[in-house]
């Protein structure tokens, strides 16, 4: 099995992307169980 390094800016998003994943990994991080996440967009196409 190959796990993808987060720390790369590329799969940090591709990880964030499915929210169940994003909560657990910002729970682990924070040491707190997070409820709930709102996601806003910040790249915009030009």
């Amino acid at each position: 099995m190959i796990i993808a390094n987060p720390i790369y800016d590329v799969m940090f998003k591709y990880l964030l992307e499915d929210m169940e994943i994003a909560r657990e990994l910002l729970s682990t991080i924070l040491g707190e169980e997070v409820q709930s996440l709102e996601v806003k967009h910040q790249e915009t196409s030009t």
